[in-house]
């Protein structure tokens, strides 16, 4: 509760002297990559033992499944307002898939005991700075109440997006525990240790990796998606609770900051349901 008063409180700061202070762009690009390294370096390391290459491939299959499904049932969808999508930048995606790869190659082969919940709070602060800077420059009263209701209908087709996922894997997996992986919207860092706790490490592995890899596969994925079908909806849906911090420079890249607005609040609003949810549908 602490970080998220603290990361809420740096990001409504941040925007009321974005109106004021212009941040150059590479001081954003500094911070994501250094992010997505970090938690790619995390997730190197996690990835171990005898059983890796199968949980690492049944973990990106199951990952694989929810961002297709999630996003494609977005394009049903559609709002109202100025469009500020802009084109894709296919050589700017080079820094995001650069950390990724060098981040998990690392992690695997260099094993170190590092507290990285700690690491990657404060660089999430830093994220949230630099972040709420570029979107206070464009922030007004008018994008809110026209942003609000993507918010909404992107949370529904999450939601939609894990219950479909989890009914086309429930041959393969216990349905409960796909659905319970499916539904932690990509919050790795809670969702692995959650399940781990009612249904043992093996499953918290597994929940872990699958939100470990929707996020990343959000980096690589949506850009392809969006230049197929564009889906707003979907693109924000897919980034779950991860929309509001570590994949919303994507979403200021793909869709305009006045989109990410609509992904911050999507991000937020997961990020506290997710901490709910999942222990009320461990007791039904």
């Amino acid at each position: 509760m602490y970080f998220l008063l603290t990361f809420i409180l740096l990001y409504v700061i941040s925007i009321v002297i974005g109106k004021f202070v212009k941040l150059p762009s590479i001081v954003s690009d500094i911070v994501v990559v250094i992010l997505i390294f970090t938690i790619s370096f995390w997730g190197g390391i996690e990835v171990s033992g005898s059983t890796i290459l199968y949980v690492l491939l049944t973990s990106l299959a199951t990952s694989l499944t929810i961002v297709v499904v999630t996003y494609f049932m977005g394009i049903f969808f559609t709002i109202s307002g100025k469009s500020e999508w802009r084109k894709i930048d296919w050589k700017g995606q080079i820094k995001y898939l650069t950390p990724l790869i060098l981040g998990l190659i690392l992690g695997i082969f260099v094993k170190i005991n590092v507290n990285f919940d700690e690491i990657i709070d404060y660089e999430l602060y830093a994220l949230v700075i630099v972040i709420g800077l570029q979107i206070g420059e464009s922030l007004k009263i008018n994008i809110l109440k026209r942003i609000s209701g993507l918010a909404v209908i992107s949370i529904v087709i999450d939601v939609l997006g894990a219950v479909v996922s989890a009914i086309l894997l429930s041959p393969f997996y216990p349905f409960k525990e796909i659905l319970l992986t499916a539904l932690g919207s990509g919050w790795y860092s809670y969702t692995g240790p959650f399940l781990a706790k009612y249904y043992g490490p093996t499953v918290g592995v597994f929940a872990f990796l699958v939100n470990f890899l929707r996020e990343q596969l959000t980096f690589l994925l949506v850009p392809l998606f969006f230049r197929v079908k564009a889906s707003p909806i979907g693109a924000i849906a897919v980034g779950g609770a991860t929309s509001m911090d570590v994949t919303l420079p994507l979403y200021v890249d793909l869709l305009g900051n006045e989109y990410a607005i609509g992904a911050l609040v999507n991000g937020l609003i997961l990020t506290l349901l997710v901490p709910v949810i999942l222990p009320l549908m461990v007791i039904l």
